[in-house]
């Protein structure tokens, strides 16, 4: 009875506030039948709106909400006070009551956009603790500007609240604002030196700057603070990991496992460690594990199938590349190590292993079709693994006999019996010539493309010795391919300016194993403050590994991404000589050059590697059309230096431009620059 009344004064009050007409009488009414109800406190301010001359209508319409509320009408109230705020946007107690009644609802999320607005509006409403937990439930919302505008008014409110610190300098890390996170953790520490995660806060801060021994020593002094804590194990392993610090990694990376033992992840670092240490067994027991928690992880299988060819396990090696690649099957690095793999099972006799795997191929039966074993043949073709590209050949010729598979097989056939017979020529030779370094350069290059590494390596540093480069003996570099130090003779000459002096700063597209960067920290960039910069798409690991060999990896500049959009943001005039050995095709070399231009010095050098190198399967794009084309285009700015198998240009000072006064200058949008204006991990 007393809710229908309630109802209908209410009704009666607005529709009389909507015609603003009889508004007292209305407000009277309701205030009598409010005072009848008990609801006295209510019952005054109806009675004191109806003495209003002029009533306020955001003050009217959330008093109505109010009541809506109070009868559990959500919805009309929620409208009541929307109202209001379309009358005033600002009006603070409209936005903490809508919060309240979502909160009732159990809308989360419209609970804590009107929370904050309200607090926004007055934050006498929230105190420290009440800002913390406002700014927790944005973050969940990914509303970081917000939550940090909570977390800094919680400080305003309490000065020495480090917890407010704590979570603000996380979402400064959400925002990828990495100074500003810097200086939030560092202030917890200050109000709080015993607090782990402001520690692992800011080894996450120095692993973002590429500082990985910063990073471990902050890992650390957060476990010492946290002996049980998960994050900064895990952490702390892979960042020794990334140091090559191995045998320090795998205490750590064990200690990871426990604390974690559902993380494929801290399982898969582990076996990496242990695979470094030579731990073949606990390794593949420790890849198993990650497997098992994530079968979808293509790496595990690359590195379980490393630690079976270290025990000689071929069959099973091959089991884990092609599971590897039948998650994805572009990977190029595994198709050297499957290729050496088919190939030492092929040792027993070609047939026999085609046979073998007709019979029983570890593969998933949706890929038992001659569509994968062609594409898995064309890839080991394409990385000179003949060997098993006749097997893979073969498995699709079974499904799909034709001429076509049949003269794919004899011709790798050849190819395999070609470089058979060219590795045994090789061996010979140096039999009969042991000081010709050449020799020994080719048959590693060979030996490492079949998967012969340590032989490879070996080869390589016999032969980079022969030519003059005598630290590489005693740092150990670990080469597989040789493909730079045939022109270290050019170079030792032309690059002799620069050496040893302060200030000089080198920049090299296209990194590989690090052989040119390790012999310019050698030779030329030896001056505590020279510098070399080095792009790539992606630096492999034993770049890294060869790098830190020189002693010098401080003075290196890693930058990883494609070179055109990299060389784009780099300053001008910047380095004393640039060497260009990214990707050969014409275009991308042209391009490359068009874009490094800019930031070479006046007198400085660049370096074209391979203008005599011809990929066939690449007609018109050769290596030399690409230098060429740059060279016609920046003809009255070069001199040509050195012209070989490399060419090494000098960057002249541009001719002063010259208007002849008969003439009308071109219009500046239509004519073309000297060098044109162009945009390569």
């Amino acid at each position: 009875m007393f809710a229908v009344q309630l109802e209908n004064a209410v009704a009666a009050c607005e529709q009389t506030f909507r015609e603003k007409a009889g508004f007292p009488a209305a407000c009277r009414t309701l205030g009598h039948l409010l005072q009848s109800m008990g609801w006295f406190k209510e019952a005054i301010i109806w009675h004191s709106r109806s003495l209003e001359p002029q009533p306020q209508p955001v003050e009217i319409y959330a008093s109505l909400g109010a009541l809506y509320a109070k009868q559990g009408h959500w919805q009309k109230a929620i409208m009541a006070y929307q109202q209001a705020l379309q009358f005033d946007p600002n009006y603070a107690e409209a936005h903490r009551s809508l919060a309240g009644i979502y909160a009732h609802l159990g809308q989360r999320h419209e609970e804590i956009a009107y929370r904050y607005r309200a607090v926004t509006l007055n934050p006498d409403w929230a105190t420290p603790n009440n800002q913390l937990t406002l700014g927790n439930a944005l973050i969940q919302y990914d509303k970081t500007t917000e939550a940090i505008d909570c977390y800094q008014r919680a400080i305003q409110l309490q000065p020495d609240f480090y917890e407010a610190y704590y979570n603000l300098a996380v979402a400064e890390v959400y925002r990828q604002n990495w100074q500003a996170a810097k200086a939030a953790f560092q202030r917890v520490l200050a109000l709080n030196p015993h607090h782990a995660e402001a520690y692992y806060g800011l080894g996450k801060i120095a692993e973002q700057a590429e500082q990985p021994k910063t990073a471990a020593a902050y890992y650390w002094r957060s476990i010492q603070l946290n002996p049980n804590f998960p994050g900064a194990y895990f952490s702390l392993g892979e960042t020794l990991l990334k140091l090559r610090y191995w045998d320090k990694a795998v205490p750590i990376c064990y200690r990871a496992v426990q604390l974690n033992p559902e993380l494929s992840w801290a399982y898969h670092n582990l076996g990496y460690a242990l695979l470094k240490t030579q731990n073949w067994q606990t390794a593949f027991a420790a890849f198993y594990r990650a497997i098992k928690l994530n079968p979808d992880f293509p790496w595990t299988y690359y590195q379980l199938g490393q630690v079976l060819l270290h025990q000689k396990q071929w069959n099973n090696a091959v089991a884990a590349f092609l599971a590897a690649l039948q998650i994805q099957v572009d990977l190029a690095a595994i198709y050297p190590r499957l290729g050496y793999a088919l190939r030492r099972q092929a040792r027993t006799g070609l047939k026999a292993t085609i046979q073998s795997y007709r019979q029983a191929i570890p593969l998933k039966s949706h890929n038992r079709t001659p569509q994968f074993y062609i594409q898995i043949a064309e890839q080991l073709l394409k990385f000179k693994q003949f060997a098993g590209a006749v097997i893979f050949y073969s498995l699709a010729l079974l499904h799909q006999p034709n001429a076509v598979l049949r003269n794919q097989i004899q011709q790798a056939l050849a190819e395999q019996q070609r470089l058979d017979q060219e590795i045994v020529q090789h061996r010979r030779e140096i039999q009969q010539h042991p000081n010709y370094h050449w020799l020994y350069s080719h048959l590693g290059n060979l030996l490492a493309d079949q998967g012969e590494l340590e032989e490879a390596i070996e080869l390589h540093q016999n032969a980079i010795v022969m030519r003059g480069w005598q630290a590489a003996a005693y740092r150990n570099y670990q080469f597989t391919h040789d493909w730079f130090t045939h022109n270290i003779s050019a170079w030792e000459i032309h690059l002799k300016p620069f050496m040893h002096y302060p200030h000089v700063h080198g920049l090299e597209i296209g990194s590989f194993e690090g052989m040119s960067a390790c012999w310019l920290l050698d030779h030329v960039l030896t001056h505590p403050q020279a510098k070399l910069t080095c792009i790539d798409l992606f630096f492999q690991e034993s770049f890294e590994a060869n790098v830190a060999l020189t002693g010098a990896a401080q003075k290196l500049i890693k930058l990883v991404g494609d070179s055109h959009c990299i060389l784009r943001k780099l300053p001008s005039e910047t380095y004393d000589f640039i060497y260009i050995d990214g990707c050969h095709l014409a275009d991308h070399v042209q391009k490359d050059a068009t874009l490094a231009w800019r930031l070479l010095k006046v007198g400085g050098l660049m370096i074209f590697d391979d203008y005599q190198w011809i990929d066939s399967s690449h007609p018109g794009q050769e290596t030399y059309r690409g230098i060429d084309g740059f060279l016609a285009l920046a003809k009255h700015q070069i001199a040509v230096v050195y012209q070989g198998y490399q060419v090494i240009i000098r960057k002249l000072k541009p001719p002063a431009k010259r208007l002849n006064p008969q003439t009308k200058p071109m219009d500046s949008a239509k004519s073309p620059p000297t060098l044109p204006s162009l945009t390569r991990a």
